[in-house]
């Protein structure tokens, strides 16, 4: 992110407001290394339609180390006589050159020569690298109960194709999971919410609770035949009008024969991607840790330190100090055994800053940048904790 203030239009119809961005976007991180692309969004408010009628997303991304990633997102509200019907539709595709592979478990160790390999073409370097291109996306149909309550239910419907290309003489090639075949899966999603957010985009108080299963048939090689459910709370607290509290706890366990790359992907609603990275446990890689079940827990304190009007609208400047901590579980005779005498600590902490921007209370930028713990087990048995250190540039919060 540039600047979300670069390309703002803004135009007034009637009762109607048309609002939006177009800008460039860069960012470095130890996952993906140096990217850029860029990045549009326009809202449509209209009186009786919260937080807007509908929205449009869509960005671009590609980074030097041969990941992509372009998504798109249509969110329309208010549907029907009494406005209880929402339809979200996100399309996405993904690509990774070097994805990462640590093995499966929560306690699994690197070696010295792979964590210390930048090289490409070093074999140490490709020891913990697999390819994984992943184009999908799901639609997701949410209803209110009663006009204006906040409980609603909702039913989701997703296709993902996921092609799996193994390294010679990886670990992913060595251990054959269940999934390096890839394949397409078809996921079908029901649950129930309670939504109290205010505002819903930028909260500022409120909750929001989730509930959910989902289910995806062995349809395809090896990228079906699991299911499981999915619990998620949101809360928010305002003890001063330019301080936010933000916390968010997500557990789920699957079922079933799950493929490896699944293992970081989570239900629900809305669909996230992560398990470690820039959403779920920041500060640490993406996927480090893997098992049919997760949970992670963030706790935000975000600042409000600025703000000011651009084009009549609000906009406003927040710093948000995080902590996150994750764990993974439940993969049984799958997971890699520590050696004899070796102890870690289960749960996985990361923390660090961010600088958010949030206009008109419809538009959020954010680079959030964290450290957390990779260990290493050493030559002569003892591990070694190294941090890890991410930077992340993306639209919204990361809850």
């Amino acid at each position: 992110m540039t600047g979300l203030a670069f390309g703002v239009l803004a135009a007034w119809a009637g009762t109607a407001k048309v609002s939006g961005y177009v800008l460039p976007s860069a960012a470095v991180d130890t996952d993906d290394g140096f990217g850029a692309g860029a990045r549009a969004a326009l809202a449509w408010q209209q009186e009786g339609y919260a937080p807007y009628k509908f929205a449009l997303q869509a960005s671009t991304y590609f980074a030097t180390s041969g990941y992509m990633n372009h998504r798109f997102r249509f969110d329309r509200t208010g549907i029907g006589v009494q406005k209880r019907w929402r339809i979200t539709l996100h399309v996405a595709y993904r690509r990774w050159l070097y994805d990462r592979y640590y093995g499966i478990g929560n306690l699994t160790l690197r070696t010295p020569g792979a964590a210390q390999a930048t090289e490409r073409s070093d074999p140490a370097y490709l020891s913990e690298r697999y390819r994984l291109d992943q184009p999908g996306g799901q639609v997701t149909i949410r209803y209110e109960l009663e006009q204006g309550s906040p409980w609603e239910v909702f039913l989701s419907q997703g296709l993902r194709y996921s092609l799996v290309q193994l390294y010679d003489d990886s670990l992913l090639e060595a251990q054959q999971p269940y999934g390096v075949q890839g394949g397409g899966v078809l996921q079908v999603g029901v649950g129930v919410l309670h939504d109290t957010r205010d505002p819903e985009i930028a909260p500022k108080r409120g909750h929001f609770y989730e509930l959910s299963l989902r289910a995806a048939p062995a349809i395809d090689a090896e990228a079906g035949g699991f299911g499981g459910g999915l619990a998620s709370a949101r809360w928010y607290a305002s003890p001063h009008p330019k301080l936010t509290i933000a916390h968010r706890t997500m557990v789920e366990h699957l079922l079933g024969r799950v493929p490896f790359y699944e293992m970081v992907h989570w239900g629900g609603s809305e669909p996230i991607a992560g398990f470690g990275g820039g959403n779920t446990l920041r500060g640490v890689p993406f996927g480090r840790w893997r098992g049919p079940g997760k949970a992670v827990a963030q706790t935000e304190l975000r600042w409000t330190f600025l703000e000011h009007g651009l084009l009549g609208d609000p906009f406003g400047w927040e710093l948000a100090p995080w902590a996150d901590v994750g764990s993974a579980f439940g993969a049984g005779s799958d997971a890699q055994p520590l050696p004899e005498g070796v102890e870690l600590f289960p749960v996985h902490p990361g923390f660090g800053g961010a600088l958010r921007v949030v206009y008109d209370k419809t538009f959020v930028g954010r680079i959030d940048s964290g450290v957390g713990l990779d260990p290493v087990l050493q030559s002569d048995g003892t591990i070694d904790q190294r941090w890890n250190w991410g930077f992340y540039v993306f639209a919204d919060h990361p809850f």
